[in-house]
């Protein structure tokens, strides 16, 4: 019988998983439960009615059975003292837990040097102030009897002189007393209690408007501002009109306070001011979770469908929105795009409020006036360091040609607010950015995206070896490892620069939680000369809180030595067999005579006799390359019992000829 090759390619620079990390468990992309049993859709009311021209409507939408409809978690509900403790919506500690705010939270020394946040509404809520102290005495310190969470410790209102235990709250009326309002006071109640939520340590100012028209509501914002807060508020809207440019800088951003303003709860429609470019449109999302306790687990967040966005009819296209394909399309939208930036405003999967005047206590309440004031809040906990303006969420408005997620925001990928058959109103056609209108360009995880502070890394690269050289006419290959930080589990996209000229890939392109590592390629040089590479790889998350991380590998590429004389070597590995075929591995090494240096991309001729090499025509014979280490591996095959000889001759430019023998062994 004869001898023959298994078909066997060179060795390649393939990718092999370090191992795998568990996944977290799979979760259902979904919106809002309807609870445990029902079968009909949540019943819910918006607290302001449609408003007259010229006025605005107050954007908090109240969940009228939360015992039955709140969105319930796995175990039930484990109720509580209705008195005391709410039994269904959001605790402080639940919503510091899911947008991650908590230790910027505590970090903040209450008192008269704290952050202050200014919330403006109309008319007057004179049962503000007691309802804020039941809000912060009760949930301080408490337990969501549903996630199992607790809540950190929620300073009181300073009753007299201001100390470092407590925060201040003020009421201004610059516009003479406002009468009193159950529907507005609703607003009220839920925009001081998610600002005590998120920044419990913050300092809080309630400025009211005489009425809910748009002329009043300005003055409101303008005097809100005098009083040099880190963020305003606003939670309300109407629809555009002709003229309200000329509020524009009523509601811009200052340096260092930010502006918000919810984005409305009508679905796919767009209201001032969130429409104003220099505000931070605030849209909603819905927030779900799995677990409980140290158990529970954050599910993806998706488009409340009745949050707002869309194309302003009014307000132009602002440049740092202006980059096709990243944040808008061209042809799509030539204005204003809403919104920015999202959070929680599902009222079925919404927050705790406690409200007196014209509802008995304790109440679960959603709208984009709820994530209007948690955004604003996370401003403030950013104070110091903030970047108020909404330009500062969009990095590529230069062009630059960073087109993922804008780190520290988690793009919304599912959901939507209607049907315009665009990014506008649906998840599912979000840019390269993960922009898309009712959410913006996503979720907050931590402040950094607000703070000129960079977001903490969750996840490091390494590549290896950290430099390599090979020799002209070949190309080179790292092993490159993402290491997660703080229990991350999302998937990491990696980039490559400062290749030689061709293009560098990866294998694979992205890696997760099922394989941390991939296999950088760098192409062929040509250089003449030694050149050194300084390779920059980057990994971009596009799941989490979007960072980019980059390390530093080198290639050295020299030129091949002019009639170099090469050291191969050819050696035989373990004989297996399977039935009748006996496999002998082969492997040739090739290097440079004078320094040892691996001659990487080195063609290899493999002949194989019967006996003695060289004695009559081979048997078979086999050809292939030498990777970036000089080696090249096949394995050779038959069925014949005999002595067996190898001969291997390597040719590389610039060298003479190597040639190495292996005999004998034996099948």
């Amino acid at each position: 019988m004869s001898a023959h090759w298994k078909a066997a390619a060179a060795l390649s620079f393939g990718l092999l998983a370090a191992g795998t990390v568990a996944a977290g468990p799979a979760f259902p992309d979904s919106g809002a439960s309807t609870g445990t049993g029902s079968t009909s859709p949540p019943a819910q009311a918006a607290v302001c009615g449609a408003p007259a021209a010229g006025r605005a409507s107050c954007h908090a939408v109240q969940l009228l059975n939360p015992s039955q409809d709140w969105h319930p978690g796995p175990t039930g509900r484990a109720g509580g003292n209705a008195a005391l403790l709410p039994g269904s919506g959001y605790y402080p500690g639940d919503l510091q837990s899911a947008y991650q705010v908590a230790a910027a939270a505590s970090a903040i020394t209450p008192g008269a040097g704290a952050p202050t946040i200014a919330i403006v509404d109309a008319y007057d809520d004179p049962n503000a102030l007691s309802d804020l102290t039941a809000y912060r005495t009760n949930l301080s310190g408490a337990t969501d009897p549903n996630t199992g969470l607790s809540d950190g410790s929620i300073p009181p209102v300073c009753g007299g002189a201001i100390t470092s235990g407590c925060i201040t709250f003020t009421k201004y009326t610059p516009q003479g007393t406002p009468s009193g309002n159950t529907n507005w006071s609703e607003e009220i109640s839920l925009d001081l209690d998610m600002v005590s939520a998120i920044c419990p340590n913050c300092n809080i100012a309630l400025v009211e408007a005489a009425s809910n028209s748009f002329t009043n509501l300005a003055a409101a914002t303008s005097f809100a501002k005098g009083l040099g807060p880190a963020a305003v508020t606003n939670s309300y809207g109407g629809n555009e009109f002709s003229g309200e440019t000329s509020y524009n800088s009523t509601y811009a951003a200052g340096t260092t306070t930010a502006v918000t303003a919810s984005t409305g709860d009508s679905g796919y429609g767009v209201e001032f001011p969130a429409a104003d470019p220099n505000t931070t449109a605030v849209g909603g999302t819905s927030l779900t979770y799995t677990g409980t306790g140290s158990g529970l687990v954050w599910n993806a967040q998706t488009v409340w469908s009745s949050a707002g966005s869309g194309c302003s009819s009014q307000e132009g296209l602002p440049t740092w929105q202006n980059v096709s394909g990243v944040y808008n399309l061209s042809g799509t939208c030539a204005g204003r795009q809403v919104g920015d930036v999202a959070a929680v405003a599902d009222p079925s999967t919404g927050v705790a409020v406690y409200d007196t005047y014209g509802l008995s206590g304790w109440t679960v309440f959603g709208g984009t006036s709820a994530s209007a004031q948690i955004i604003g809040a996370m401003y403030g906990l950013a104070a110091g360091s903030v970047r108020a303006a909404p330009s500062a969420l969009y990095p590529d408005q230069a062009g630059t040609g960073k087109t993922g997620p804008t780190p520290g925001l988690v793009p919304v990928k599912s959901g939507r607010n209607g049907r315009c058959g665009t990014y506008l109103c649906n998840a599912a056609d979000s840019l390269s950015s993960g922009y898309n209108g009712p959410t913006g360009l996503g979720t907050p995880m931590g402040i950094g995206v607000f703070s000129g502070t960079p977001p903490a890394p969750d996840f490091s690269i390494s590549a290896a070896p950290a430099s390599e050289t090979v020799t002209q006419g070949t190309s080179g290959s790292y092993t490159v490892t993402v290491t997660p930080i703080g229990g991350y589990a999302g998937t990491v996209k990696l980039s490559v620069s400062g290749a030689p000229t061709g293009t560098a890939s990866f294998n694979p392109a992205s890696v997760s939680t099922s394989g941390w590592q991939s296999t950088l390629t760098v192409p062929t040089s040509t250089a003449t000369t030694p050149t050194s590479y300084p390779l920059t790889i980057t990994g971009t998350d596009s799941s989490n809180a979007s960072l980019a991380h980059s390390t530093g590998a080198t290639l050295v590429v020299q030129a091949p030595q002019t009639g170099g004389a090469m050291n191969v070597t050819l050696t035989s590995g373990q004989l297996t067999r399977n039935g009748p075929n006996f496999h002998v591995p082969l492997t040739v090494t090739a290097s440079d005579a004078g320094t040892s240096a691996a001659l990487g991309g080195a063609s290899v001729t493999l002949q194989v006799w019967s006996g003695t090499c060289g004695s009559g025509p081979p048997a078979a014979t086999g050809s292939g390359t030498t990777n970036s280490s000089g080696v090249y591996s096949t394995t050779f095959s038959t069925r014949t019992v005999a002595s067996w000889c190898a001969q291997a001759t390597v040719s590389a430019s610039g060298y003479t000829n190597g040639t190495s023998n292996q005999q004998p062994f034996s099948t």
